[in-house]
């Protein structure tokens, strides 16, 4: 693990300074979609909280029968041959083995420790260490007393340290900056289960700097191999930012992410501008003011009308309605019509753009989709209308958060294109359209298909992304077919 190819050494120059630490810039001029990193992760850990097998990352509750101390599930018989010979050596007593157990995160610490152990990955562990870990900024918090309550005492307590090599040298310091690394450096990827999500840890991928309008797109395939390539033209000398959080949050719960769990406070353009570079991601209507919003001011954070500065909301009154409206779309999800209601009552409080509306939309969105794929429910024309209108929303906000390159455009972009070629097919079977009307939509969808696939070209063969590029290459052929159909002289055209 951990292998890089040439492109970081030659496109990519590591700098640093106080602000961001490390951090990387173009060494030359770049282009769109141009690989920059390819990467094979250092160590693959659960979730906190997780228990995951050590071969094959799937959640489980059992143990390797050899060493004891590293979870191994029941479908696999043996883990990396090293690893279990070291820690089969250690002698412990049946309830320091069961202390060890209880706790998840004993085992993310075990994982680097056995680098530390193996003189074939001592190197590896070396430049682990180089990593940011936050150490100053994360002492004496919530997480450094959680780490040394579950995961230092009891290592401690057990005498297992001192049994590895140089294990006197392991204290506190050390394994808090081993915990740190990760949950500063490390990236979100798919675990084997449907939906679920675990941590890749990346040296160099962890290197990029952070912003909210980024510059790059990290790609992770099956075998959770890291791709990073450029979402636009990118000028020799300028810093690689890739995004650390979900651009589709609004400002406050970004930085609030961002400042719990990589301790910093986020300066990029779209965080200090309140209105979220025009989209209003995270702005309140106000009611006193036709057409006016209400918005939060980064030096001051209050809360003030953008039309007339005496109209405020109390930061309170803020945090209660969102934290309302999430248990609400929480509990009216996959009811459509619960949904749509909130939806509505939602707009007398919220920006249409807002980031609470954006996750109703979304949902609202998928369960069209559903419907529209069963042709069980015989979705009449206003479904295919809602689910456009719908697409539509989202991408006016999505080309202005990601310019460049993205893939949550790509496929809004694509169920837009999707939704109308499908609604045009059917009003041309039911005679509402004519040959030259649905050749017109089928152009169009052309278009938008063409573009949605140029974003997701650059995506790794093996992940969900790249199997949709490869589908809508299929979609587009058939596409190009049926306008040639179209073209013919023929008054009995079936599409």
């Amino acid at each position: 693990m951990g292998a890089v190819t040439e492109d970081f050494a030659k496109k990519c120059e590591v700098k640093h300074n106080e602000t961001l630490g490390r951090y990387v810039i173009a060494a030359s001029d770049i282009r769109a979609g141009e690989t920059l990193l390819q990467e094979q992760p250092v160590l693959l850990l659960p979730h906190a909280g997780d228990r995951r097998c050590c071969n094959c990352h799937k959640l489980t509750t059992t143990f390797c029968g050899q060493c004891r101390l590293l979870p191994l599930c029941v479908e696999c018989v043996s883990h990396d041959g090293r690893d279990c010979s070291r820690l089969a050596a250690v002698q412990l007593k049946e309830e320091q083995l069961e202390q060890l157990q209880a706790q998840t995160e004993i085992s993310d610490a075990l994982r680097y420790l056995l680098l530390r152990e193996h003189p074939e990955t001592q190197a590896q562990y070396e430049k682990l260490l180089q990593m940011d870990s936050q150490l100053a900024l994360r002492r004496d918090s919530d997480i450094w007393r959680s780490y040394r309550d579950q995961v230092v005492a009891p290592l401690q307590s057990s005498g297992l340290l001192l049994q590895l090599r140089n294990g006197a040298e392991i204290d506190e310091e050390l394994l808090q900056r081993l915990l740190g690394i990760a949950d500063i450096n490390a990236y979100e990827i798919r675990a084997p289960e449907a939906g679920g999500a675990m941590r890749g840890l990346y040296m160099r991928a962890g290197l990029f700097a952070h912003s909210c309008m980024p510059n790059l797109v990290t790609a992770i395939d099956e075998q959770r191999h890291i791709k990073v390539y450029a979402s636009c033209a990118i000028a020799a000398g300028e810093i690689l930012y890739n995004c650390y959080t979900n651009l589709l949050l609004g400002t406050d719960e970004r930085r609030h992410i961002l400042k719990t769990g990589k301790c910093f406070d986020c300066q990029c353009a779209r965080c200090l501008d309140p209105t979220e570079l025009g989209t209003h991601m995270s702005s309140f209507v106000c009611n006193s003011c036709p057409g006016g919003f209400i918005v939060r001011q980064p030096e001051t954070g209050v809360w003030q009308c953008l039309l007339n500065g005496e109209h405020t909301l109390k930061s309170e009154f803020v945090a209660n309605v969102l934290e309302r409206a999430k248990e609400e779309v929480f509990h009216a999800r996959d009811d459509i019509y619960r949904l749509e209601l909130l939806l509505a009552k939602l707009r007398r409080l919220l920006h249409g753009n807002h980031y609470v509306m954006l996750d109703l939309k979304q949902n609202i969105a998928s369960i069209l989709r559903q419907i529209l794929q069963d042709m069980a429910h015989r979705p009449n024309r206003k479904v295919y209308e809602r689910k456009i209108r719908l697409c539509q929303e989202i991408l006016l906000v999505l080309k202005d958060v990601a310019p460049g390159l993205n893939r949550l455009k790509a496929i809004a972009l694509y169920e837009l294109a999707n939704t109308q070629a499908e609604l045009a097919r059917k009003l041309f079977s039911e005679q509402e359209h004519d040959a030259a009307d649905l050749l017109t939509e089928l152009q169009q969808t052309e278009i938008m298909t063409r573009e949605a696939l140029r974003m997701l070209i650059y995506e790794p063969i093996s992940t969900p992304e790249g199997q949709l590029a490869r589908n809508m290459l299929k979609e587009l052929k058939e596409l190009q077919n049926d306008m040639k159909v179209l073209q013919q002289p023929n008054d009995d055209v079936v599409v």
